[in-house]
């Protein structure tokens, strides 16, 4: 009689919102980060500018600004969430307001957002508590 191969077990590795240390790991070196990090497409952040119902944007894991400059480059309002204070400190060096937390235990204090953006972020982040915690932040017809 024929069997069904099993399926080969996998090391059990955690999902990466659960490997805070390795996210917060990159502020030992902000500054290079910073340099070596490439910038965002002028034509996407472009983009969500123009469909977003207006320019108040929270940047998730906003690490040292990169993306949250380009915002405000094209008139955005910006607030970034960053969990690692080394990252948030060199962001506002350069002109970013920043609150240091997780984005799943940040409070928006009653703050409501146009867009929630998170450029190479978003893995870091639990998919469930954050797509409430973006809902929750988001104005109607908001982007994430």
């Amino acid at each position: 009689m024929p069997t069904v191969p099993q399926e080969q077990s996998r090391p059990s590795r955690p999902e990466l919102h659960q490997a805070r240390q390795v996210a917060e790991s990159f502020g030992a070196e902000a500054e290079r980060y910073d340099r070596a990090r490439p910038r965002y497409p002028d034509a996407l952040v472009d983009r969500i500018v123009a469909a977003s119902p207006g320019p108040d944007v929270l940047d998730v894991g906003c690490g040292t600004g990169i993306e949250a400059r380009q915002f405000q480059s094209a008139n955005c309002t910006v607030l970034g969430v960053d969990p690692d204070v080394r990252m948030a400190e060199f962001a506002r060096r350069s002109g970013v307001e920043v609150e240091v937390a997780t984005f799943e235990d940040w409070d928006p204090a009653g703050r409501v957002f146009d867009a929630v953006v998170a450029g190479q972020a978003w893995h870091w982040v639990h998919p469930v508590a954050g797509a409430t915690k973006a809902a929750q932040v988001l104005r109607p017809g908001g982007l994430l």
